[in-house]
């Protein structure tokens, strides 16, 4: 009577699967694990949570593939514009993929503008963290875009050189849960704006002004706010 050996994997759960997994630290593990077979892939899929896309033209199906990111970094896909989030808007159903993430790194994403923004935002309901720092563009309308995160904790917006107080009271107005803001190199907001800051978004913790262009800053810092935190490296006194 001939005997059949049972194939291991037709023995382990999914959650021994995902459990395994879950133990793969590096990244080149985690790519020899989905490579070995169509199972192990479909496990790496459910499981992964953060997504660093290289080249804009795979971001559809990579999105379609991993449903469950909690983190999304684009900051060194620089191709990406209005365009491609309309695209991927219709192309993707973005109640599978945006459900649960949390943090989204637009870096140097110069070619985003208002539009593609406010598509993005109000896909991503849950958004905690967003870094849109470099975007030498982004200005008053992508500020308002950002402003409808109302569950915003994080926000870095270095060296958006068309971003005024204008833009900030959006972003304080819509963001008043704020824990860290990063202003660095802002160089158009003033007074008016750091004021309004302090007036609204009373959770502050973390807070890097350098480089700004204000004169009454450090003593509305000192009376509103408990940071743990703050950085005023070459201010500009006027």
């Amino acid at each position: 009577m001939s005997t059949q050996s049972t194939p291991i994997l037709s023995v382990l759960t999914e959650d021994l699967l995902i459990r395994v997994n879950e133990k793969l630290v590096q990244d080149s593990d985690r790519k020899i694990w989905r490579l070995i077979c169509k199972e192990f892939h479909r496990v790496d899929s459910i499981t992964r949570k953060t997504l660093r896309v290289l080249h804009v033209e795979f971001l559809p199906t990579l999105l379609k593939n991993y449903t469950n990111l909690h983190t999304l970094d684009l900051s060194v896909c620089p191709c990406i514009e209005d365009g491609t989030i309309t695209l991927l808007l219709h192309r993707v159903d973005h109640s599978m993929w945006a459900r649960n993430l949390k943090f989204l790194n637009l870096r140097r994403a110069n070619g985003l503008k208002f539009a593609g923004l406010e598509m993005l935002v109000g896909a991503c309901k849950g958004l905690e963290s967003v870094d849109v720092s470099y975007c030498c563009g982004f200005g008053d309308r992508e500020a308002a875009a950002i402003s409808g995160c109302g569950g915003l904790k994080e926000l870095r917006m270095d060296k958006c050189l068309g971003l005024s107080d204008v833009g900030l009271a959006k972003i304080v107005v819509g963001c008043g849960r704020l824990v860290r803001l990063s202003l660095k190199w802002c160089m158009e907001i003033s007074d008016i704006g750091v004021e309004l800051l302090c007036k609204k978004c009373l959770e502050l913790k973390f807070l890097d002004v350098s480089y700004l262009k204000v004169c009454l800053i450090i003593t509305y810092l000192m009376l509103h706010f408990r940071l743990i935190y703050f950085s005023l490296q070459g201010y500009l006194e006027i």
